[in-house]
């Protein structure tokens, strides 16, 4: 019973959540760039996609578009230069109110394993700035995201030596991670804690909790939608 009412608290904030963010618009913004849209989701097989970037500001503004090809190493994300993306244009200036279609082609899909990349959307710095001011050029990161009809998330967990989780994704495509809950063997309260980053498929990454050393019954990811998703334990994949 207990479980069940942390579910539905859990769940009811979730979707409140979702409702507060359904009231914004769904662009990225820095400053006076907008890129549109936030994430970029290929079909399978496809190599091309494209976001807009528009300039909301008084002035014009230079901007730079780079991709490359994002994977994570002991929980942090890397950018591999040697795999870069195609960009059309890539450098452009946006006169104020204007938006400017770039267009991707990405490299050719291989295996069943998702394809993940990041847009990096620069702001370059302006010739007229004024002697003696500081410009603060902005930057947006667009994930980018390509997958077979079939790939999902795997998840497993495995507590470490010093009270920490590793979660590991061994599936074949990306999550999202909003929280992480930890169900005691006794009769304790289920431990919650805060996630919110991707593990794509493949990686592992180490939370921070207040496990102590309890003994784990159960652990349960609740992904950005408010859905939760079972993480079995001892590295053993999902069936």
């Amino acid at each position: 019973m207990r479980r069940s009412i942390f579910h539905k608290c859990l769940t009811w904030l979730a979707l409140a959540c979702g409702f507060m963010g359904l009231l914004q618009p769904q662009v990225a913004l820095a400053g006076s760039l907008t890129v549109l849209p936030i994430r970029v989701e290929v079909a399978a097989n496809r190599q091309f996609c494209s976001v807009t970037i528009g300039n909301d500001g008084t002035k014009d503004v230079a901007v730079q578009v780079r991709g490359y090809r994002w994977h994570q190493e002991d929980g942090t994300d890397a950018l591999d230069e040697s795999q870069s993306i195609a960009i059309n244009p890539s450098i452009m200036m946006i006169a104020p109110g204007a938006k400017k279609l770039v267009r991707c082609s990405l490299p050719e899909q291989s295996g069943p394993i998702e394809s993940t990349y990041r847009l990096i959307v620069s702001e370059l710095p302006r010739a007229e700035a004024e002697p003696g001011t500081l410009q603060t050029l902005l930057q947006l990161s667009i994930p980018v995201f390509r997958a077979q009809p079939d790939a999902r998330p795997s998840l497993h967990w495995e507590a470490t030596e010093d009270g920490r989780l590793l979660v590991t994704n061994s599936g074949t495509r990306h999550v999202r991670i909003a929280d992480l809950v930890v169900h005691p063997a006794t009769a304790a309260a289920p431990v919650r804690a805060k996630a919110g980053f991707y593990l794509l498929a493949g990686a592992s990454r180490t939370v921070d909790a207040d496990f102590g050393k309890i003994e784990i019954a159960e652990v349960e990811a609740m992904t950005e939608d408010g859905a939760f998703v079972a993480v079995l334990p001892g590295g053993k994949p999902r069936t």
